[in-house]
């Protein structure tokens, strides 16, 4: 895996997890990224192998079907905190109108907050009124059957929420920059036996990525690091050194 040129903050964002499921029933998933916190894994995995699996690359996507990956510390996760931000990207698709069933859910200190489709075909999340976050949340709207790319980003007591790269809601959080972020699940408690949601590509990067990010994300696989691009000031003044450059040696 390499680099690309997108990021917009200061620093490179590097992959701290990346999960593909692309190893069939693969119970100690693979990290594609560079965090040290385990990854645990449940019976049921990869058990859905359609012609569509975003990206087209020939592998798996990982059915929430009453299994979960769980990436998880007391501690909190490696490489993640609230003061400069971190970022969740992946695909995901409801199935068969899989009505409250948890996509993925992240735990912050005693709260989760939890991924899940209702009933009107709107990914939203539940449980995190005691982060600031009203029950029912809108993250976007989806057809049936449709895979989406959803990011998330979090910094202090900032979220930002993208559909394919594009924002589409921005919340004040109950969070904090000491805040610890303690767990990151597919599936969890609302996952029962036959849900219909899938999930691929899950991506955590530390920093806050953007929108040109994210659509990014939806359309390649994940590099290790996303590279903040030349700012535009910057390039107008290395265009115009040239120009000057140029015009001296004539």
């Amino acid at each position: 895996m390499g680099t690309a040129l997108l990021a917009s903050n200061a620093d490179a964002s590097t992959l701290l997890y990346g999960l593909d499921f692309n190893n069939l029933n693969e119970q100690n998933l693979t990290n594609l990224g560079s965090g040290t916190t385990a990854i645990n894994g449940t019976a049921g995995y990869i058990n859905w192998t359609g012609d569509n699996v975003p990206l087209g690359d020939g592998g798996y996507a990982h059915r929430v079907n009453g299994a979960t990956f769980n990436i998880s510390n007391s501690g909190g996760i490696d490489g993640i905190n609230l003061s400069t931000g971190f970022s969740v990207g992946l695909h995901l698709k409801n199935g068969n109108n899989p009505v409250w069933q948890d996509a993925l859910s992240i735990t912050f200190g005693n709260t989760t907050i939890r991924v899940e489709m209702n009933a009107s075909n709107q990914w939203v999340i539940y449980n995190g009124a005691d982060i600031g976050i009203p029950q029912g949340t809108l993250l976007f709207q989806t057809d049936p059957g449709n895979w989406d790319y959803l990011g998330l980003t979090f910094q202090g007591d900032k979220m930002n929420v993208y559909k394919n790269g594009q924002l589409t809601n921005s919340i004040t959080t109950g969070l904090s920059d000491s805040t610890l972020v303690t767990g990151i699940r597919g599936g969890g408690e609302h996952a029962a036996t036959n849900s219909q949601v899938y999930i691929d590509n899950v991506a955590v990067y530390d920093g806050v990525l953007n929108g040109n990010d994210f659509a990014y994300l939806s359309q390649n696989a994940m590099p290790a690091e996303l590279v903040p691009e030349p700012a535009t000031a910057s390039l107008s003044l290395l265009g115009l050194a040239s120009l000057l450059m140029r015009r001296r040696r004539k």
